[in-house]
């Protein structure tokens, strides 16, 4: 539950990074509420032998219906942030499963694989590769200022801390 969890935070940090408004502190004060929320939230609903158990209780989803993810909102309160500044998509939703994370952009959108467990443990950057094409795969078409790829590697490192 460990790696699969700092994967998740890792990927809604990095595409809070890269559309959001928040400062550096606010990321990490996000990140760090986040974890915590999800540790919490998953620790009575996680089922190794059976990944899809319990699969959308660990969803983080928002859309039309639901503009604002309650357990993000929960985050942002613990972390003292506002929603608005994650400039997450209007249509997201990300699955938190025993040794995997997939995405899916928009309602209709077609879900792809985050991270695996295995990739988290390799420490050879294709955690951070991986989960750099998937912020790209869910882009908002908001341009981005810079390339953070420098940026991955230090990433990687702080996510190990989870």
């Amino acid at each position: 539950m460990k790696e699969e969890i700092a994967a998740a935070v890792f990927f809604v940090a990095r595409l809070v990074k890269r559309y959001g408004s928040l400062e550096k502190d606010g990321r990490e004060r996000f990140a760090t509420a986040l974890t915590s929320v999800l540790f919490e939230k998953y620790k009575n609903h996680w089922h190794q032998d059976s990944p899809s158990r319990g699969q959308a209780f660990r969803c983080l989803r928002m859309n039309q219906v639901l503009p604002q993810d309650p357990v993000l909102q929960q985050a942002c309160e613990r972390g003292a942030v506002l929603y608005e500044d994650l400039g997450l998509p209007r249509e997201l939703t990300v699955w938190v499963d025993p040794g995997k994370v997939s995405c899916r952009y928009g309602e209709h959108g077609a879900p792809f694989c985050v991270s695996t467990v295995d990739c988290c443990r390799r420490g050879d950057g294709e955690f951070s590769r991986r989960v750099h094409d998937a912020v790209e795969r869910a882009s908002l078409d908001v341009p981005s200022e810079s390339s953070d790829e420098d940026q991955d590697e230090e990433d990687e490192r702080s996510l190990h801390v989870f």
